[in-house]
């Protein structure tokens, strides 16, 4: 058997559904076709890019088990993040029950109004497979009470539909979990700034006014790729961007990723229709989004580079699993923090 903790022609599958949206719950699947001989070992991460305090994301895994071609399959908790399932022939597949009810950007979120993920909360790490290519089906709940719900993600599709259920595609694990994903019956619009695409969809109950966000949106993004490159045919460092918008009665936060952002505002801080002026409301979300969408180039690129210092540094010290799902490493340099 090929030695994983370098292996990169392997392909893990996953498969995610919102399987209860009244009990908070995602039913998650990771299926490893060649597992560790001498059994193997499932981590999630502790902590998400963009936030960086330990979350702990595991205590909102409420169950777990494991199937191979022989049926059922030993897996147990080895450590407050990682589970090691039994040895056994492939293809091995561990299903997760994921506790998600946490209205922010920064975990998983599930209820009858919305679904919404990033995958650093619910996809585990196969060990010694961090670098190998993911396959993600996003599959609809359950029932028809959902049949309106849209997918919204920048994952790559690879025979999904735009805004879609189906299967999308990453290079690696940390592809991966940087692009979140909004299930909801969002409203939708689009605008092109630096010869790019960007979409804007907007979850929950509002009235705002979306053409003159797109408007403006467009302005603060086109200013911003030209102030990273050169005005004539600037372009960002990402083929396509997403502003993923959830609307509530009173929150506000923003999380960057690699092509998108996740940004949580109250209903009034939309723009309304019939008010010509920026209201001290509305300039707080575009400030939201400049800020986040500034993080492009300021922040994840960065981040990127670092990332793959420390995996040299891990090759070199022989330890295998991603930077976000391996043990803690302490510092006092809070920058690094970024890696």
């Amino acid at each position: 058997m090929p030695d994983q903790t370098t292996s990169t022609s392997a392909t893990v599958r996953y498969r995610i559904v919102p399987s209860d949206p009244h009990a908070h719950l995602f039913e998650v699947h990771c299926t490893v076709d060649a597992p560790a001989i001498d059994g193997q070992r499932f981590r999630l991460p502790a902590w998400i890019p963009g936030s960086y305090l330990i979350r702990e994301f595991a205590r909102h895994f409420v169950a777990v088990r494991a199937e191979g071609p022989d049926g059922a399959v030993a897996i147990v908790k080895v450590a407050k993040d990682t589970w090691r399932a039994a040895p056994c022939a492939g293809p091995l597949t561990v299903v997760a029950t994921v506790y998600a009810h946490d209205l922010s950007v920064r975990t998983a979120f599930l209820d009858a109004t919305r679904a919404y993920f990033n995958g650093t909360a619910v996809f585990l790490c196969p060990d010694g497979l961090q670098h190998a290519a993911c396959e993600l089906e996003i599959a609809p709940p359950p029932g028809d009470a959902w049949r309106d719900w849209r997918v919204a993600t920048t994952l790559p599709r690879d025979g999904a539909e735009a805004f879609g259920y189906g299967r999308y595609r990453a290079a690696d694990y940390d592809e991966l979990v940087d692009h979140p994903v909004e299930i909801a019956a969002f409203s939708a619009i689009s605008f092109e700034a630096g010869g790019v695409v960007h979409d804007v969809v907007v979850s929950g109950r509002h009235r705002g006014d979306l053409p003159r966000l797109a408007r403006d949106l467009a302005l603060i993004c086109q200013c911003q790729i030209e102030l990273f490159g050169a005005p004539a045919g600037a372009r960002p460092p990402f083929e396509r961007y997403l502003f993923q918008i959830a609307v509530v009665g009173d929150g506000y936060g923003g999380l960057e990723h690699r092509s998108s952002t996740s940004l949580l505002c109250r209903r009034s801080e939309l723009p309304q229709p019939g008010v010509a002026r920026v209201t001290d409301c509305y300039r707080n979300l575009l400030g939201l989004a400049s800020h986040e969408y500034f993080h492009s180039w300021h922040v994840t690129h960065q981040a990127r580079r670092l990332r793959a210092l420390r995996s040299c540094a891990e090759a070199h010290a022989t330890t295998a699993g991603p930077s976000r799902a391996s043990p803690p490493i302490t510092t006092t340099w809070p920058w690094f923090a970024a890696a």
